[in-house]
């Protein structure tokens, strides 16, 4: 694809093909190239197939492509599973000693003019006095020297990162890197038409996934517990705020179950410490009881859902975004909530924030939602945008914890010496908290708390807009979605618009309604069969959008997705 280069990865789990994505990205991010990293494997420990995808230019890039420039496989299984995935012109290095390609694979190669270069990783590492496990840093160097880059930006970023480990031999490994580099079959055999790095500071950018972008935004947000059960695609999370808790001063447990982990937050958030947990679609069912006793209790609650393909355990480390109804509805009986969804890892960063915010000031469940594209992927940023302003929402006294205002918002003070105790149940109750099933104080009550939606839908923001000031079509979504459409907009002549949604519910439709009133091509983009974001349209607004574009194959949309579509 123009402007863009794809190089893959492909290997069996357990042999160090994200180390060698991460390495390639940071390398070239120094190289001032704008980066990507995309990643797909099986939800088994080794074995199998995987791949890191890097796709890297000399412009913002958000989303993969489908075609790799460059595939480098040292497995079987992956050189099999993603040959058919090179480009034309491109170049395949394997270190898969006597493999015999397929007559279906040869008449692939032989009609796209790919280049296959075997490399004896094994040999080459014990010429260079290696152990086994640097001979992937052979075939790293000989990647560079395809993509026509300097070999010191390359061995300086390998150094720095081994240079933080104990036990590395770094001479062994700028060793191996030469000689990858070097390798006689590759002299003339550069890829053509890679794009110039052109933004002369972007070494200084960042490199973040979605997961790290929540951790530092909880930081950030003044968090003071985090407690979680693992789950992908959330557990990277755990692990952050572990590794850096000395430094932050954050409480992290390992909870031994999901239940127990929200009922923690429940407990910390009620006494004044800032608390949340993150989970998947299996964790999240099991906290469904207590969010509904967030709501009736009116003790803030923050939950991140990272979301992944299918129902039941479905496919544990691979994308969707078919848990809105469950984050939208889930929860016995009628109360208010908040929904977010984050795209990328600056929205990761700051939703988290207002996740916190929203749920102390309006004393509410928000749940904020994640895909594990957005949470695994790694994107390249500038840099992350200011801390935004604590909000708590706390009062220094009371007298009524649940008194009824117009904001549907009661006073709520910390308990603690010195202070009006207060009755705190999961009973519905009176102003004073004191349990009731009065009919007067049962109709009373739920009202204030509902009241909440509609003070809250006041101060939230319109989703953004994307694109042409005259589009013919404009593609409404939420979540990863936006990524791959804006990769799009660069490449299509098309006027397209995109309406981005990270304020789910309450739900601001009036956008969508007047591009219908305009005669504009509406089209709902989303990463599930059901159409869940287009019936919580339908279910707010009246409106029911019928152009769809779907895809539910644990796969994210690539920009190809959208340019094929446009074509159509």
């Amino acid at each position: 694809m123009e402007e863009r280069i794809s190089v893959k990865f492909g290997g069996q789990s357990g042999q160090g093909i994200n180390l060698l994505g991460q390495l390639i990205s940071r390398a070239l991010k120094e190289s001032n190239y704008h980066v990507f990293g995309y990643r797909e494997y099986p939800s088994i420990i080794k074995g199998g197939f995987a791949s890191y995808q890097i796709d890297f230019g000399s412009s913002e890039i958000l989303s993969p492509e489908k075609k790799c420039d460059i595939l480098a496989c040292i497995a079987q299984e992956a050189l099999e599973e993603y040959l058919f995935t090179v480009s034309s012109n491109g170049v395949i290095f394997h270190s898969v000693k006597d493999f015999e390609f397929s007559e279906k694979a040869k008449e692939y190669i032989n009609k796209n003019s790919i280049k296959v270069i075997y490399i004896d990783l094994k040999k080459m590492a014990q010429q260079q006095k290696a152990p086994a496990i640097m001979e992937n840093m052979i075939m790293l160097g000989s990647i560079w020297k395809v993509l026509g880059q300097d070999i010191k930006t390359l061995t300086d970023s390998v150094v720095k990162y081994f240079s933080k480990k104990e036990g590395i031999d770094i001479e062994a490994e700028k060793r191996c890197l030469n000689a990858g580099y070097s390798l006689e079959e590759i002299k003339d055999d550069e890829i053509k038409d890679v794009p110039k790095s052109i933004d002369k500071n972007w070494e200084k950018s960042l490199i973040l996934t979605g997961n790290q972008a929540v951790a530092l935004g909880a930081i950030s947000a003044g968090c003071r517990a985090y407690y979680a059960y693992p789950m992908t695609p959330s557990t990277p999370i755990l692990e952050l705020l572990g590794d850096t808790y000395m430094k932050t001063g954050i409480l992290v447990k390992q909870a031994e179950s999901e239940i127990t982990a929200v009922q923690m937050v429940l407990g910390s958030m009620y006494m004044g410490a800032r608390a949340f947990t993150a989970t998947s679609g299996g964790g999240f069912d099991l906290m469904t009881e207590s969010i509904s006793m967030s709501a009736m209790t009116e003790i803030p609650l923050v939950i991140v859902l990272g979301q992944r393909a299918g129902a039941s355990t479905g496919l544990p480390t691979w994308t969707g975004a078919s848990d809105i109804d469950v984050a939208v509805h889930s929860g016995h009986g009628e109360f208010p909530r908040c929904v977010l969804a984050a795209s990328d890892p600056i929205e990761s960063y700051e939703l988290i924030q207002e996740a916190f915010n929203i749920a102390e000031v309006y004393q509410l469940p928000v749940i904020l939602l994640t895909e594990k594209h957005v949470a695994e992927s790694m994107f390249n940023i500038s840099n992350l945008p200011k801390a935004k302003k604590i909000k708590r929402g706390l009062s220094q006294n009371g007298t009524k914890r649940y008194l009824v205002t117009k904001s549907g918002i009661s006073p709520r003070w910390l308990p603690m010496p010195g202070r009006k105790t207060y009755l705190t149940n999961s009973d519905e109750h009176d102003e004073y908290g004191v349990s009731s099933e009065s009919d007067i104080d049962t109709k009373i009550m739920t009202e204030k708390r509902m009241k909440k939606v509609e003070t809250l839908s006041k101060t939230i923001p319109a989703p953004k807009y994307f694109g042409d000031k005259d589009p013919t079509i404009v593609f409404v979504g939420m979540g990863s979605v936006k990524n791959a459409v804006l990769d799009a907009m660069k490449i299509s002549r098309r006027r397209i618009g995109y309406l981005h949604y990270k304020y789910i519910y309450p739900l601001k439709y009036e956008k969508i309604l007047q591009f219908a009133k305009d005669g504009v091509k509406i089209v709902l983009i989303e990463n599930n069969f059901n159409n869940g974001f287009g019936r919580l349209i339908k279910e707010e607004s009246n409106f029911y959008i019928t152009n769809t574009l779907k895809k539910y194959n644990g796969r994210p949309f690539f920009v190809d997705d959208i340019l094929e579509y446009l074509k159509q």
